[in-house]
């Protein structure tokens, strides 16, 4: 007889362990969720960095004006790699009517053969009529010169200057998205493990 009913009841006792195991599983992944989420809040979060690129701009020359007779040199130190950018302005002293300059950018080394009247390599160069603007990016740091080249023209000038760049630098901070991933994983690992504690393993009757 006893035999007889162990032989009935083995199914149910299987299909019931079957369920216990699906609940247990599921609370270990409740368990893990919930940890992995409190870990990123908590611990692990500072260390996931994203590195973020800002730009600064420098006024070098906010506003100058001045008179050009033959040639002027203006000089001004600048830091490698950076884009240099500005405007220029150029009028007949005395009337203020346009008019126009040989206009040309060239590092220390350049400008002392172009003082010379030897060949040289300029990083701008253009014969600036009235308002206009420039911009050139520098191979290293130094001193750069703002050449006016006013001798081909009978007439001084009156130049008005202004020189600027942006510097790119980069810096690392905490992802802003590790907090939500966080608060996800730990409010699926709590559901989960809330389901596999208090739910009751069902028993199909065949």
């Amino acid at each position: 007889m006893t035999a007889f009913l162990n032989h009935i009841t083995e199914p149910f006792g299987v299909i019931l362990s079957d369920c216990r195991m699906v609940l247990l599983k599921t609370t270990l992944a409740g368990v893990f969720l919930l940890a992995a989420g409190i870990l990123l809040l908590t611990i692990a979060g500072p260390y996931v960095t994203v590195q973020v690129q800002a730009v600064q701009r420098h006024d070098v020359e906010p506003h100058a004006q001045f008179l050009v007779g033959d040639v002027a040199d203006r000089q001004y130190t600048l830091p490698g790699g950076v884009s240099v950018f500005g405007t220029l302005d150029v009028a007949q002293a005395g009337t203020n009517q346009s008019s126009s300059i040989p206009f040309l950018v060239l590092d220390t080394q350049n400008y002392q053969l172009w003082s010379t009247g030897q060949q040289s390599n300029n990083l701008f160069s253009s014969d600036q009529q009235n308002a206009s603007n420039f911009t050139f990016s520098t191979p290293s740091s130094g001193v750069y010169h703002f050449v006016f080249d006013n001798r081909a023209s009978l007439y001084k000038k009156l130049v008005t200057l202004s020189v600027s760049y942006n510097e790119v630098s980069v810096s690392t901070k905490p992802d802003p998205r590790v907090p939500y991933v966080g608060w996800g994983l730990a409010a699926f690992g709590l559901v989960l493990l809330a389901y596999g504690l208090l739910r009751k393993p069902q028993v199909r009757w065949a």
